[in-house]
């Protein structure tokens, strides 16, 4: 585990044609702590009639891995992958999209498959940021504490926590949150 400035660091990964799984395996192959945002879908399976309930990626191609060295450890230990994946960078700088493991808590917690009592949208980061809402953290429930924007939908109140491009909406009500004084 990379330790910069007192506490670990996740990177993006994206690769292509829906192969997080693959990258997964290589990943763990090599002993690397990573995760992928996975959520149950109904699926016929070739031999069977009913649709059994399966794991699979959310946001395809995305894969989030913690540091655990400098970033040409990194990129020679990924170019021995038999699947290609980049770094997801910063638009400005093109420096590495480095994500604090807070955040990165926050985030698994929001996209544990196991919690299916809240609805919850997946969406580009982009598609989020020109939504209006305001800063605000999550005061009450098993989310307390989670820091975001609370935004106003179709008379109802979402959630939304955005990390390394990725966003995760979800439904919440609005006295669950305080605003966060800028």
């Amino acid at each position: 585990m990379s330790q910069v400035e007192g506490t670990p660091k996740w990177l993006v990964l994206r690769t292509f044609n829906r192969k997080e799984m693959e990258v997964s395996s290589f990943l763990k192959q090599n002993g690397l702590h990573h995760f992928i945002p996975m959520t149950y879908k109904e699926r016929l399976t070739s031999s069977q009639e009913k649709p059994r309930r399966v794991l699979v990626p959310v946001i395809h191609n995305y894969v989030f891995l913690e540091k655990s060295g400098d970033e040409a450890d990194m990129r020679t230990m990924l170019a021995n992958c038999r699947v290609p994946v980049q770094f997801l960078t910063q638009r400005e700088s093109g420096h590495l999209c480095e994500i604090p493991d807070r955040d990165m808590v926050e985030f698994r917690l929001l996209c544990d498959p196991d919690y299916c009592k809240t609805p919850t949208e997946f969406l580009d980061a982009g598609e989020t940021e020109v939504l209006p809402g305001r800063e605000v953290e999550v005061i009450h429930g098993p989310f307390a504490g989670i820091h975001g924007k609370l935004h106003k939908k179709n008379q109802k109140y979402w959630f939304i926590k955005t990390v390394g491009g990725v966003s995760v909406m979800m439904r919440i009500s609005r006295w669950y949150c305080k605003p966060i004084d800028s």
